[in-house]
């Protein structure tokens, strides 16, 4: 089995409104910005990323009703592709299975 675990803390710097698919599953997104200080090959280096976080079903939703702007979260979960059917997509976003707010 291939491993996808990221974790990621950031600041949530956009809150997008709650939909559902055509299943009925709830699902709510935000944008989180991560910046950190990292070493590599020796040196230090600033690191500044953004990434869509999808929050879906009842219970990772329900998690997000006291989210705002500007608030601090660690988010662990995998990564996939923005769109299911656009083999060629490039674009990622993070699918939470845990968020804590900080």
């Amino acid at each position: 089995m291939e491993t996808n675990q990221l974790v990621l803390s950031g600041t949530v710097t956009e809150l997008f409104g709650l939909r559902y698919t055509p299943a009925g599953v709830p699902h709510q997104s935000f944008m989180l910005e991560h910046r950190s200080r990292q070493e590599e090959a020796g040196a230090a280096r600033e690191v500044l990323c953004r990434i869509k976080v999808e929050a879906r079903g009842e219970t990772m939703v329900s998690r997000l009703h006291a989210l705002a702007v500007s608030d601090r979260v660690i988010v662990t979960g995998f990564l996939a592709r923005s769109h299911y059917k656009d083999t060629a997509a490039t674009q990622l976003v993070l699918h939470a299975q845990q968020i804590e707010l900080r």
